[in-house]
């Protein structure tokens, strides 16, 4: 996909999403939004560090779907754990934050959110 693909297909993502959940959706948000269908436990109130926590889940969700992490189990509070594969340490963060948003392309092309 070239830089302008990538391009309009994140800002059609970001559209939906806007519209779906009537707010400017930011690339936070969208993460949010991953971590909470994936955790499955619905729309609920979480706390600040719940939402964090939701963010790094959707990282890790997205990661693990371009072989960069693997699902080791859950914890005792029903989160995923995971563990690296290949390292992202020597990844610039610009890299990092475009192969994130190349996984939000995929995953809203391959799963419907609720």
């Amino acid at each position: 996909m070239s830089g302008n693909e990538f391009e309009l297909a994140w800002d059609r993502v970001k559209l939906k999403l806007s519209k779906h959940f009537k707010v400017s959706a930011d690339y936070e948000f969208i993460l949010f939004i991953i971590g909470m269908q994936e955790l499955g436990q619905g729309i609920r109130d979480f706390s600040r560090n719940e939402k964090m926590d939701l963010i790094s889940l959707a990282r890790c969700r997205l990661l693990l779907k371009q072989g960069y992490l693997k699902e080791t189990g859950v914890d005792g509070q029903g989160w995923p754990m995971f563990e690296p594969l290949k390292s992202l340490n020597s990844m610039m963060p610009s890299y990092q934050t475009q192969l994130i948003k190349k996984g939000v392309i995929d995953y809203f092309e391959h799963v419907e959110f609720q």
